[in-house]
Parts: C-alpha cells; sequence; structure tokens
C-alpha cells in the first residue's frame, strides 16, 4: 500500500471491528495509487512545510480517485480535489464512504463560494486527529487536512488550513 493510500486510510478510515475492511472501501474511492495528480498542482511541498510549519520529509505523491477526483498527500498535510459540477457531491460521496459523514461541519466564511470546517473522530487509537477545511469554488471542491500532532488541537489547526486554502485556491483554474 502506498503514502497517499495510507494517508486517504488515517484521514477516513474505520475500525477494524467493522464489516467492511478499510481496504475495501479504499478499493471503492481509489481509481490510481501514485498517478499524475491535479491536487498536487495546488501547492509545492516546500509552500506546505512553510505554511504547515512542519518539515517535508518526502516529495508529494499523488493518487486518482473515482468520480474525477485526485488527492495529494504530503509529509504534513493532504488535498482532496474534485472539479465538475458535482464536486460538492463527489466529496460527500469520498467521505460517506469512510463513514466519516456524520461529523459537524462548521461554516467558514471569506473563502471561496462557501466553505466549512470539519474535525472527524478518530475510531480508534490507529486514526489520527484531523482538521479539515472543505472550500467550493465554481465547479471545484477542495478538501484540505492537517493532522494534528504533539499537544495540538484539530481546532488549533484552522489558521494554518486557512493559509493552505487561500494558497491553493489562487493556482485553482
Amino acid at each position: 500500500m502506498t503514502l497517499g493510500a495510507l494517508a486517504l486510510l488515517a484521514l477516513f478510515g474505520t475500525t477494524a471491528a467493522l464489516a467492511e475492511s478499510r481496504q475495501e472501501q479504499a478499493a471503492r474511492a481509489v481509481k490510481q495509487y501514485e498517478a499524475p495528480s491535479p491536487a498536487c498542482d495546488l501547492l509545492t511541498k516546500d509552500e506546505v512545510a512553510k505554511l504547515t510549519g512542519r518539515p517535508a520529509y518526502t516529495d508529494p505523491a499523488g493518487t486518482q480517485l473515482v468520480n474525477g477526483g485526485s488527492a495529494c498527500d504530503y509529509s504534513s498535510a493532504n488535498l482532496t480535489l474534485f472539479s465538475s459540477p458535482k464536486s460538492d457531491e463527489s466529496y460527500d460521496k469520498l467521505v460517506k464512504n469512510f463513514k466519516k459523514d456524520n461529523s459537524q461541519r462548521q461554516p467558514v466564511a471569506g473563502i471561496g463560494d462557501s466553505a466549512y470546517l470539519w474535525f472527524p473522530k478518530a475510531r480508534d487509537q490507529y486514526e489520527g486527529n484531523y482538521a479539515v477545511l472543505v472550500v467550493h469554488r465554481g465547479a471545484h471542491t477542495v478538501a484540505f487536512a492537517i493532522e494534528a500532532q504533539g499537544t495540538e488541537t484539530p481546532q488549533s489547526l484552522q489558521p494554518k488550513l486557512l493559509a493552505l486554502a487561500k494558497a491553493g485556491l489562487a493556482k485553482l483554474r
């Protein structure tokens, strides 16, 4: 399994106790691992490192998702991009596929056509605690995710997510 697959599983995975495995969930969502990814065109690894304040240990890893989506995994963040007239529905299907659709969403003003912040709940000790900023702009839906580390709370990551989103959206065509 590649770094991209592991990042998607970490963000959206569920416990092994459920009838469906994490690999089965990923198989429904991922079209091709280690593939060219439009999501990786939005930010460089150096930009992500600077905006998150975290080192860039590896090059970004792209993943092609079903429904025309793509993901890009950086050492310190994850971007997911859907581009189509129904991009918001495609992103929601991805979230639902990984059974993370029950987390509360908080509207965020001043970025994109609309945006919200959410904090998917970790279901076991193997999942990270993430903050995710989802931005809708035109026919695009972009999710920017960062995992809380050490004493950070997912809620404390909002300024870093906004910085990532502003930089990434500036390159979105």
